[in-house]
């Protein structure tokens, strides 16, 4: 698949490989190491974007539609301490800054045609708000073309911006090489996995 699928796209499906339990990324790593496969480069800087915990992959692709606009890198599918369910359930939100009580939410559709899945929702979204927390729903739409995923990067930066009084900056996109290596300082920094 290395051939025919994006940088992003082999991001995606190792991820789902990993979040159905069929690899590890480090097991991937060593496959496409040790494996004479073509595309042998373009697979292992997808390998540099994969972040363990995404559960969609919508949700890999806002998170890496967001760092291509140099914004930082979000943990997927955090639980949000002290932040509950009445039933006790925590709540976790698909991508989260804690530094700054910030997240996003994916809404795909059944978020708003499923009469329950609505209500969960904004049950969440008032007991974040409620616990200082700022949240941004994310549909297909934000996602859908360049135009819509710059404005997105945009309102999360402005939403940043406002939480802590000090700028965001947003760049034109970044080349998927620039991206890997954002992700590569990053893991070496030790703040991704």
């Amino acid at each position: 698949m290395g051939g025919s699928l994006e940088i992003w796209e082999l991001a995606e499906v190792a991820e789902s490989l990993i979040r159905h339990d069929y690899a590890t990324r480090e097991s991937l790593l060593r496959f496409v190491d040790l494996e004479n496969i073509p595309y042998r480069g373009k697979c292992l800087d997808a390998l540099e974007l994969v972040q363990p915990g995404s559960d969609s992959p919508k949700e890999t692709e806002l998170r890496l539609a967001l760092v291509r606009y140099g914004l930082p890198i979000m943990r997927p599918n955090c639980v949000i301490p002290d932040v509950r369910f009445a039933n006790g359930t925590a709540v976790t939100l698909d991508l989260v800054d804690h530094a700054h009580r910030f997240g996003l939410d994916y809404q795909g559709d059944h978020h708003r045609t499923d009469k329950s899945q609505w209500r969960r929702d904004q049950t969440k979204l008032s007991r974040l708000t409620a616990a200082g927390w700022t949240v941004l729903p994310v549909t297909q739409l934000d996602l859908s073309d360049e135009l819509h995923r710059a404005a997105l990067a945009m309102n999360v930066a402005y939403s940043l911006s406002r939480i802590d009084g000090n700028p965001v900056a947003v760049t034109t996109p970044l080349s998927w090489h620039e991206v890997v290596l954002v992700h590569r300082r990053a893991r070496k920094s030790g703040l991704l996995e």
